[in-house]
């Protein structure tokens, strides 16, 4: 009798081990890595909540190897730098050397170990995508050899450390911050191997290694509107700016371009009243496109100078196209910009220097144009590059789509894509967009940035090479300017951040 009961115990022992081993359910999700289907017939399978997954075809798949003792049931991995050691059955185990527990143990189903699949995240670093949608758990494993994440001594708009997840490459190098957290600094490279960095009403100037050359705050000022009204001999026009009022009379305004109707009589703009664009000069000379052509007042009213057009080397360009804008580029000299160029003139409205391209720069009181990240010099009459990043301003064969979030690089027909990273669905889900600003150095590595200011960049191959994660609460893009192969400068609303990757 004894024995008889001996037996029964046993039986419901081990029925009681199998169901805890074996209750688990498949679910009608497939498992892809990198997009690209599991290399198994095996199914995944849920219990307590919890999505598990074959573990062997998962972890190979993701360079790491794998050992399994049919014995004690210890599992061990490792994956470059990374070990660790699990038992099935049990939430005890090892991650590089240090005890860790798991919220689920492994489960032996039919033979097969299997794992929580949120187990590639925490054991390798793999990112986790569910998508409900198309019934598929994504694990991406682009970031997994970013084994690093260090935070940085600067913080991001909601005060929160800015971090870098890189392979062991990637350091800053130098770095400040603007006091006030309303400064948007936009970064150039200007002469001799220098950096400017222009912000509201302060400029600083460092060398290459961030040692400060020169820094100067000044005051912004407003800038003029100016309204015509039409009078007996031509318009009327007044310019303002905040106190400060000036008025001429008798101007025969061109009305074809650079002026808009204020309202509507009986159905049609009415020409009475006009807001236009025009500018004044360091003298007080008004800048202004009549029927003759651009031209200059004093402030008495006297014509000084009127130009139709201005000789380009391409041919001429016009004063009458649309988009005028004036400006001064020094005490004699004024930069006119519209739709089909620009024109630096004197001051008799002759050009030093015109040309029939898109060119609308930052000019700076030393005369130097500061244009997309680049800086500028009138030398001999001619345009002159006189600092540029280590980029030439396109972005070669990648692309990027905001309805897409992702970053392409095509073939040479610009037809087939050779590689296609996707922005991570945890940072998608914040709200960030990856579609923001995209700059290609002279080896072809890719920076993105997202519209909360993180940085991704990518290798030619579409190897991730570093995560700069500002995470911005307000919308906005960080500037990258690459200096060298190794070496470049991101700048974020108030942050300037230099940085250097070693090969």
């Amino acid at each position: 009798m004894k024995s008889g009961w001996s037996v029964f115990i046993a039986i419901l022992l081990l029925l009681s081990v199998c169901s805890s081993v074996t209750a688990a359910e498949p679910i009608a999700y497939r498992v892809t890595i990198d997009g690209n289907n599991m290399n198994t017939s095996l199914a995944p399978q849920i219990k307590n909540g919890t999505t598990y997954v074959p573990m062997l075809p998962l972890f190979e798949a993701l360079n790491t190897k794998i050992s399994i003792d049919n014995k004690t049931k210890e599992i061990v991995g490792k994956r470059g730098s990374k070990t660790f050691k699990l038992t099935v059955g049990s939430k005890n185990a090892m991650l590089n050397g240090a005890k860790i527990v798991l919220s689920q143990p492994p489960l032996m189903i039919k033979g097969n170990v299997y794992v929580p699949i949120q187990l590639a995240n925490r054991l390798l670093g793999a990112e986790i995508e569910t998508k409900v949608s198309a019934k598929t758990i994504n694990v991406r494993s682009i970031a997994i050899d970013l084994t690093i994440t260090e935070k940085l001594p600067i913080n991001n708009d909601g005060n929160e450390p800015i971090t870098l997840q890189h392979p062991g490459n990637v350091k800053l190098k130098w770095w400040f911050k603007d006091e006030s957290p309303h400064q948007r600094y936009t970064g150039y490279v200007g002469p001799n191997r220098t950096l400017i960095f222009k912000g509201f009403g302060d400029r600083i100037d460092t060398d290459y290694n961030g040692h400060k050359l020169y820094e100067d705050a000044y005051q912004r000022e407003s800038s003029y509107s100016f309204q015509a009204r039409i009078g007996a001999k031509g318009y009327d026009i007044i310019a303002q700016k905040d106190k400060d009022i000036h008025k001429w009379s008798g101007i025969s305004l061109y009305l074809g371009s650079n002026v808009s109707t204020t309202f509507i009589i009986d159905g049609e703009p009415s020409y009475d009243l006009l807001n236009i664009k025009a500018g004044i000069d360091v003298y007080g000379n008004l800048i202004v496109l009549t029927t003759e052509g651009l031209a200059a007042y004093n402030p008495a009213g006297k014509q000084l100078w009127v130009r139709r057009e201005w000789p380009t080397k391409n041919g001429t360009l016009s004063a009458f196209e649309a988009g005028l804008s004036v400006s001064d580029y020094s005490e004699n000299r004024l930069y006119i910009q519209n739709f089909a160029g620009y024109a630096i003139v004197d001051s008799k409205g002759e050009a030093v220097f015109a040309a029939n391209d898109y060119f609308h720069p930052e000019i700076t009181s030393d005369e130097l144009m500061l244009f997309n990240d680049s800086s500028y010099r009138l030398v001999d009459g001619q345009l002159k590059l006189v600092g540029s990043s280590y980029s030439d301003g396109t972005t070669g064969n990648y692309v990027s789509l905001e309805k897409e979030n992702s970053l392409k690089r095509m073939d040479l027909t610009g037809k087939k894509p050779l590689w296609i990273y996707e922005q991570p669905l945890k940072e998608k889900s914040k709200g960030y967009s990856l579609f923001s600003e995209l700059v290609v150095d002279l080896d072809g590595n890719a920076y993105i940035s997202t519209t909360g200011g993180t940085v991704h960049s990518l290798d030619q191959a579409g190897n991730l090479r570093f995560v700069l994660h500002v995470d911005n609460g307000s919308i906005s893009s960080t500037q990258i300017i690459p200096l060298s192969s190794t070496t470049f400068v991101a700048i974020d609303k108030n942050n300037v951040m230099c940085f250097e990757v070693t090969k």
